[in-house]
């Protein structure tokens, strides 16, 4: 544990759960246990530096009550589960009965969160990408990208308020409120397509596609459904996603999978916040050379400060710059950078868009 992230630190994440995510009160009272509790926080500082998060802890409960729903903890990570009473006694029982498997898979699993919903803003933020080059042919490269379910979004029904594109009969239903500007969600044909993960997950391994689940939230009615939907799209039309660091192999998945003349967008959504702060620059470093052979875009969706080279975030004030969701963009044309955007703010899993512009 040399290379822990601090008891501070960890400690700190898990106020910052509970402050940020308060519809998910059940969670929010594990996480307050979690804080108070020093055995929990020496259990996740079991995790890979960066990686000692509350969220993490949460996917290895919940991926334990699907084992063992005779657990204590399983009555409080059931959908639909009473939202009365403090849940952390029966949780820290559980912990205390199966230290050793959750010290496990604390240290070897990481959190990917694989919502679905999420194809609402980034179908948003390929649309608002694309704006300037309509006729031009998309190559769409993920930044962890997991188990690709966001690189099939064109598979997906997406509505956005009162735009709605995507096949009609699609297993998969995908919803924002918009709360801003008119959001477009049109986009040229896309040409590649590919995702960069360090764990990717196939559509047919059953303990690792069991891991995404248990990294959703059972609490947020329809998301469970949702990724289960997915889970059978996935499994009609797999995507090609890369065993690869987001950082270092970004370059040659790039030029082994970039369509000839067409357009290079890679996004991220919650990826970038894992990587060494210091590592993020590498990406942009990537797409500007990338940037001499065709245009090239990169947008985020990112917590706030989290991407190198955005302008100050003056849509966020008071909380919301703790609990936003940032969209952001830098984008290369005729091999020179142009200003970089920030867009506006999305809900981390896609239940709202607001493009302030």
């Amino acid at each position: 544990m040399t290379d822990a992230d601090s008891a501070e630190v960890v400690r700190q994440r898990c106020h910052d759960f509970t402050v940020m995510h308060t519809e998910v009160p059940i969670y929010a009272r594990i996480v307050a246990g979690m804080a108070a509790d020093d055995d929990a926080i020496a259990l996740l500082r079991h995790a890979a530096k960066g990686q000692a998060r509350p969220v993490l802890l949460l996917a290895a409960l919940h991926e334990l009550t699907m084992r063992h729903p005779e657990t204590p903890a399983a009555a409080w990570f059931l959908p639909g589960a009473a939202g009365d009473g403090d849940p952390w006694p029966d949780v820290r029982r559980s912990v205390e009965d199966h230290w050793d498997e959750l010290r496990s898979v604390v240290a070897t699993r990481t959190t990917q969160t694989n919502e679905v919903n999420r194809a609402t803003y980034v179908r948003a933020m390929l649309s608002r990408a694309a704006a300037d080059l309509p006729d031009v042919p998309l190559t769409v490269v993920e930044l962890g990208a997991s188990a690709g379910f966001l690189l099939g979004f064109d598979g997906y029904r997406v509505r956005v308020g009162d735009v709605t594109v995507g096949p009609s009969g699609s297993l998969v239903e995908c919803v924002a409120e918009n709360r801003g500007a008119p959001v477009r969600l049109d986009l040229p044909p896309i040409a590649a397509r590919v995702g960069i993960d360090a764990n990717p997950v196939g559509p047919h391994d059953d303990a690792a596609l069991r891991w995404l689940r248990a990294c959703i939230w059972p609490e947020m009615p329809g998301r469970l459904e949702r990724f289960d939907a997915a889970v059978a799209h996935l499994r009609n039309d797999p995507p090609h996603v890369v065993r690869a660091d987001m950082v270092d192999g970004l370059a040659p998945v790039i030029a082994e999978r970039r369509a000839a003349g067409s357009h290079l967008v890679v996004f991220s959504s919650w990826a970038l916040t894992y990587v060494a702060r210091a590592r993020r620059t590498g990406v942009a470093d990537v797409l500007a050379e990338a940037a001499t052979d065709g245009p090239v875009s990169w947008v985020t969706a990112e917590p706030p400060g989290c991407v190198p080279g955005l302008p100050d975030q003056d849509v966020l004030d008071g909380d919301d710059r703790l609990t936003a969701t940032v969209v952001g963009a830098r984008s290369w044309r005729d091999g020179r950078e142009m200003p970089a955007q920030v867009w506006g703010t999305v809900h981390g899993h896609g239940n709202w868009i607001d493009f302030t512009r």
